[in-house]
């Protein structure tokens, strides 16, 4: 079962998702809030599958928000504005849903949400454990990455290439989806297609970092919290 909730002012709107929602059998709604304040526990894929939000609340900007989760479940943005949209790419937002919401338009979103599902189990998570590697399958078997090995990750499309000291390996997974799988005190998204491993950064220049002589864009999104994380 897909456990999603719904965050949003109008109440019209969050009856209209979760009626849509409703027809897919294998998707659950664990809750519908008015305002992400409402929401009586932490936002987190652990106990999340799914975040289905607006956009503009009273007192919050709820991209804002969204980035201020560390841990953040899949999440599709339902929205009547549509100047939003660039910026939630950037945010590796899920799916863009303009209201009012068409069935159609959301099969094709439910879509996406499983196959997103589908490849986060592409990997083999060993945190858990306090392991300092992570397993990947690539090449028809199963691969041991050390972090200490790994230079950083790049999104290619569906794909993602990760790139090591030892070589490089493409899986069909998201970029988010395996950075939320790394150590957060080791690792870094700093932009849409990008996530480094801090501790291989050889300089900083402007909008760019360097790692393992290649220079990778740092995302107008994500300056804030590289600059609070290296410098």
């Amino acid at each position: 079962m897909i456990r999603c909730i719904i965050i949003d002012p109008d109440i019209e709107s969050r009856k209209n998702t979760s009626r849509l929602l409703s027809r897919h059998d294998d998707f659950s709604i664990t809750g519908m809030y008015s305002h992400p304040d409402e929401v009586p526990y932490p936002i987190d894929k652990r106990e999340v599958d799914v975040l289905f939000i607006e956009v503009v609340f009273s007192r919050l900007y709820g991209l804002d928000y969204i980035r201020s989760l560390s841990n953040a479940p899949l999440t599709v943005i339902t929205t009547s504005h549509r100047e939003y949209a660039v910026e939630c790419f950037e945010l590796d937002i899920l799916d863009y849903l303009i209201k009012p919401i068409e069935p159609a338009r959301l099969s094709t979103t439910i879509s996406r949400i499983k196959r997103a599902i589908k490849d986060s189990i592409t990997t083999l998570p060993q945190k858990e454990n306090n392991e300092d590697f992570i397993f990947i399958r690539a090449e028809r078997r199963r691969i041991k990455i050390p972090y200490e090995s790994l230079l950083y990750v790049e999104s290619i499309k569906d794909y993602i290439s990760i790139h090591t000291i030892g070589g490089e390996y493409v899986i069909h997974q998201t970029l988010s989806g395996f950075t939320a799988m790394l150590p957060s005190e080791n690792f870094i998204r700093c932009h849409r297609s990008y996530t480094v491993n801090v501790r291989h950064i050889e300089a900083m220049r402007a909008s760019t970092l360097i790692v393992a002589g290649k220079s990778i864009p740092i995302g107008r999104m994500y300056m804030t919290q590289v600059k609070e994380k290296i410098l």
